[in-house]
């Protein structure tokens, strides 16, 4: 039963759902109690086991890694410090109280949840193979792909424990999303508040100074090309490295749009074409990596795109721009949150941000 109590509070994904608030983290909630299937695998492989019982408490490392106990790791001493360190982060001061949690966090949290299920309330406590079991999962959970493959292999579940580790990846992804979208929200109530503000579009972005994706989404969907501010405003958005692939691709589909291309070289607009070329490159290099929204991308867009660059070829004389292959792809993620706070005809924030439209 000892083992048992260890074995599902240590490798289970279900106890990540304890970490995280009941109110609107539904896709950490819902990766965390996917993870019950490997809880349930866990504890039913070891029932069957007849190991003797050991004083020392029970332990997820097989036997052979204990015994060839890594050189690489400090003295059983420094591990429980390490480990005071991280357990230090259970409660994470910074965070709303609708937060999920960090990845220090939901770490050191599922630790504590392995003493709590030792009895064990000082880490001077801990036995030298309990340290070591508590220290691997831990460099586990923080490792990269690689490092953590080899890590899974002293345990007696590799597969299991490499599944925590891609759920605690997901839970800090959705961390930093969450921070991201607190700080576009905080930022946008700042500009709203502050007199004078941004004059154009553009310097309203500029001047956030912090990454609001949704908001450059909704700019690149419904700017009007014929009108110089708005166009110019969803230029900049694309132009920024961290623009979701979602939106770099909705903006390229808009190019046959008012022939903005060929316009552009009609009207000798060379600045505007060198960076829709960059951004072209860019795309088809991959450069783009962020990709949280979705994109199911129209069968007419790249008809009409090529068609397009076809024209610009014509009219420069040069050698054809390279078809950018991202507006072909069909990309998995959320749909847009709402920006209604601007008004991207005028140019700029023309109420107060709601909370909910970020969060």
């Amino acid at each position: 039963m000892y083992r048992l109590g260890l074995a599902g509070v240590a490798i289970g994904p279900a106890f990540l759902a304890t970490l995280l608030p009941a109110s609107a983290i539904g896709v950490p909630i819902g990766l965390a109690i996917g993870g019950v299937g490997s809880l349930y695998a866990l504890t039913t492989s070891l029932r069957g086991r007849k190991a003797r019982p050991r004083p020392s408490g029970p332990v997820l490392l097989r036997r052979a890694s204990l015994r060839r106990r890594s050189a690489k790791l400090p003295s059983t001493a420094e591990q429980r410090l390490a480990l005071a360190d991280t357990l230090a982060a259970a409660v994470d001061l910074r965070a709303e109280p609708e937060a999920p949690p960090t990845r220090e966090t939901a770490i050191a949290r599922i630790l504590g949840r392995i003493l709590d299920s030792w009895n064990v309330t000082d880490l001077s406590e801990l036995s030298r193979d309990m340290t070591i079991a508590l220290t691997q999962l831990e460099r586990l959970l923080k490792a990269g792909p690689g490092e953590a493959g080899r890590i899974a292999q002293m345990f007696q579940r590799p597969d299991v424990v490499l599944k925590l580790r891609e759920e605690i990846e997901r839970i800090a992804e959705a961390r930093v999303a969450y921070d991201r979208a607190f700080a576009a929200f905080q930022a946008t109530a700042l500009m709203f508040a502050a007199s004078p503000r941004p004059r154009t579009l553009t310097e309203a972005l500029h001047s956030l100074g912090t990454v609001d994706e949704d908001l450059w989404h909704r700019i690149v969907l419904e700017h009007d090309p014929a009108d110089p501010a708005q166009r110019s405003a969803a230029l900049w958005c694309v132009t920024q490295p961290e623009c979701d692939r979602a939106t770099v691709a909705a903006y390229l589909a808009r190019l046959p749009e008012e022939a903005q291309l060929q316009n552009a070289e009609i009207d000798g607009d060379l600045d505007f074409l060198a960076q829709v070329r960059r951004i072209i490159d860019n795309c088809n290099a991959g450069i783009y990596r962020t990709q949280e929204l979705a994109h199911v991308p129209d069968r007419d867009s790249a008809p009409a795109l090529a068609e397009e660059l076809d024209g610009l070829a014509v009219l420069n004389r040069e050698a054809r721009w390279p078809d950018p292959q991202c507006i072909l792809v069909s990309l998995e993620g959320r749909t847009p949150r709402p920006r209604p706070a601007w008004d991207i005809a005028q140019g700029g924030l023309v109420a107060a941000p709601h909370r909910a439209d970020y969060l």
